[in-house]
């Protein structure tokens, strides 16, 4: 059996068993003051944003340049991994996204679906989606609509 076929055998069982794996993690829930009269409406808001672990791709590229003896590939995941870890300091949760600004209009579009009326039960989860290599940060606001009488 040549190089080529064990390198795609390889490469075809790798990507199997990165379709097949996933996790989610959760990062904060707050919840504000809590208003016990019944009768409100729930609204709910969720955005999201994906992000590249350019680390992590560096680290499976060099492994598999490794397995398959491909010093090339090896090499250039070395100089990857290397390369994106001087641009990521710092304390943070998650991989970092495409825009920051992913999540500011959140509080705009929750009073935009209780227009006229008081929020209150107000619950925003902050979570993450984490694949290899692939991941999204999500949030979540969850409310109670109270409709103003009169």
């Amino acid at each position: 059996m040549g190089n080529s076929k064990i390198l795609r055998r390889f490469l075809a069982l790798g990507c199997l068993q990165l379709a097949m794996t996933g996790c989610a993690v959760l990062y904060k829930v707050q919840l504000s003051d809590v208003d016990a009269r019944g009768g409100g409406e729930p609204v709910s808001i969720l955005v999201s944003e994906n992000a590249i672990d350019f680390q992590q791709a560096g680290q499976i590229m060099k492994s598999i340049g490794r397995a398959s003896k491909h010093k090339a590939m090896e090499k250039a995941g070395s100089n990857f991994d290397t390369i994106t870890s001087m641009f990521q300091y710092g304390p943070r949760t998650g991989t970092p996204v495409f825009s920051d600004l992913y999540a500011s209009q959140v509080g705009a579009e929750l009073f935009e679906k209780c227009k006229g009326g008081h929020l209150a039960n107000i619950i925003s989860i902050r979570e993450a989606r984490s694949y290899p290599v692939i991941s999204g940060q999500i949030v979540r606001i969850d409310a109670t609509c109270y409709k103003k009488e009169g």
